[in-house]
Formats: structure tokens, C-alpha cells, sequence
């Protein structure tokens, strides 16, 4: 049978031994129709040699060096001009995927006329029986990300497919289908640019988006953890990115009537709500950055 081809697009800053097991993961799939394209963000830990080192023989594996960091939209944006492939398969370096994974998320796309982008269920690679995420979504009121099955054992408690709201970290498209829609804005950087084009496929293209959980991946991040003082801002900078890129995707995707009831009383809820707690545990230049970010948020 003759199989499309599928172009795994793996953006990367200094994160050479998770990009390499992740290469190494794909290279190993039972669907051997695929290339791979590697884009490096700048990085400074030797990723690039380490890459040349290991895979510079292999044809399938494609390595594209960016001078400056442009972020996970940006990165996916420039390897999808690279790519071959009818399907684009967008995942994050810190993944190890299944070996049946892109067999089956192609089997998918082949078999539902209807989609427009569907991902694995996504599993915690220190634990593989607990799940990262399940589904994913955002309320269109409050801005709130909603996640479904985070922490949770794998016990098949969820349908085997399900129509969610976006895929983080890693989903497929049709090569097609991602430049009609022009791709991922890049003026995320990081965060929200995955929501963002799912919204775009949905209200554009008016297709859907699904979760199949035959298919897996395995993400290399922390184990839930209940400490309370960081909100999953690990550096000043993803503090600034979380409040900015939040109001910038309420802006393009919120009705009038939701982008209001979100600036005019939601956002203020929670910019206080963050603002008091940062302070309170003395991270007082995230809660700086959080301060830019909500302004520069409202005039990008």
C-alpha cells in the first residue's frame, strides 16, 4: 500500500538529550513513511553537534539551524517550510512517542472526513501510567485553560475518542489544511499559539478537533506537584508570555460580548489573584513581568 508521507516537525532550544530521545522515538515507528526536521532555536547546550553526531547519516532526519530563537510557532512555521509531507505531525522535543503512534493518528485522518487536527493521549513519561492530559480546552469567559485526566491513572476510563477544544505538545494536520489557515501566529512566541490555531481550523475550515487515545505519547515533565507558589511560571519570561498571550487570545478568538465581560472583570480577578500570591511568596520580578505582560497584552 502506498502510504502519505508524514513530516514530523520538532522545534528545540537546549534540550539536546530530550530532542535526541525523541528522534530516536520517531525514527523507531512501525510507519516508516516519514521525515523528520529537527529546527533548532539557537541553542547553546551542543544540540546541534549532538544531533549532526548521531543522526547526520540518516536521510530521513532533516536538521535546520535558526541564528535566533523563534519560539515553538515560529520554529514549527519555518520546519513546515521544509516539509514534503501530506500530514504534518507537530511535536515537542521533550516527547517520547509510541511506536504505533503516527500509524494510528493517520488511520484517524484517513478514516474521519471530519477532522482537522487529532493528537495522542498524552501520558507522563517518568510514570507512563498516569495521564498528562486527556483533553484540553479554554473558556471563552474567563480565559481559564481547561485540562481533563491530569494525574489521573490510566485506567481506559475515557472514550477512546474525543472531540476537544485544542492538542498541546503534540497533534497532526494536514500540511493543506495548516497553510490555508497561514500556520501558527507568531506573535505567541510560546503558549496559546496551539489553542490559537485550533481555533482557526474550527471557525475557518469548520472542521474539528480530536483526541485518539489508541495513540500515545510520553511527555518528559514533572509529576504533579501541589506547591502552590510558582503558577507554572518557571522563569520571569513565562510569567510575561502567560499574562500577554492570554488577553492576545481573547482578543482574536472571544466574541465581543466574552472579550468584555473577560477585560472588564475576569482578567482583573485574576491578574489580582496572581499579583497577591507572587508577592506574598517574595517573586516580586515575576510579578513585575506579569505586569508588563497584562499591559502589552491589550496593544500587541
Amino acid at each position: 500500500m502506498n502510504r502519505k508521507l508524514v513530516s514530523v516537525i520538532i522545534p528545540t532550544l537546549n534540550r539536546r538529550d530530550d530532542v535526541v530521545n525523541c528522534i530516536s522515538s520517531v525514527l523507531s515507528s512501525d510507519y516508516k513513511e516519514i521525515e523528520v526536521i529537527v529546527v533548532d532555536n539557537a541553542s547553546k547546550d551542543n544540540t546541534v553537534k549532538k544531533i549532526q553526531e548521531i543522526f547526520g547519516e540518516n536521510y530521513k532526519v532533516r536538521l535546520i539551524q535558526s541564528d535566533i530563537n523563534l519560539g515553538a510557532a515560529g520554529g514549527r512555521n519555518k520546519g513546515e517550510s521544509y516539509a514534503n509531507g501530506e500530514y504534518l505531525l507537530f511535536v515537542d522535543c521533550d516527547n517520547v512517542i509510541d511506536r504505533r503512534m503516527i500509524s494510528y493518528l493517520v488511520e484517524f485522518f484517513e478514516n474521519k472526513i471530519d477532522c482537522g487536527m487529532v493528537g495522542p493521549l498524552m501520558l507522563f513519561k517518568d510514570n507512563p501510567s498516569l495521564i498528562w492530559i486527556y483533553s484540553a480546552d479554554i473558556n471563552m469567559w474567563t480565559s481559564r485553560a481547561l485540562y481533563q485526566g491530569t494525574g489521573e491513572k490510566d485506567k481506559k476510563q475515557y472514550k477512546e475518542i474525543e472531540e476537544v477544544g485544542h492538542i498541546p505538545n503534540c497533534f497532526m494536520v494536514k500540511k493543506e489544511d495548516f497553510e490555508k489557515i497561514g500556520g501558527f501566529d507568531e506573535k505567541y512566541l510560546i503558549m496559546f499559539e496551539e489553542a490559537d490555531l485550533a481555533e482557526k481550523i474550527k471557525k475557518r475550515l469548520k472542521n474539528k478537533i480530536y483526541l485518539y487515545t489508541k495513540a500515545k505519547t510520553y511527555h518528559n515533565v514533572d509529576l504533579p506537584n501541589t506547591d502552590g507558589k510558582s503558577f507554572g511560571f518557571r522563569s520571569k519570561e513565562r510569567a510575561f508570555l502567560t499574562a500577554r498571550n492570554r488577553i492576545y487570545f481573547m482578543r482574536k478568538n472571544a466574541s465581543i460580548f466574552q472579550l468584555l465581560i473577560f477585560l472588564f472583570f475576569y482578567n482583573p480577578l485574576i491578574f489580582i489573584y496572581y499579583q497577591f500570591f507572587l508577592i506574598k511568596n517574595k517573586q516580586y520580578e515575576k510579578a513585575w513581568f506579569y505586569l508588563r505582560g497584562n499591559i502589552e497584552g491589550l496593544f500587541m
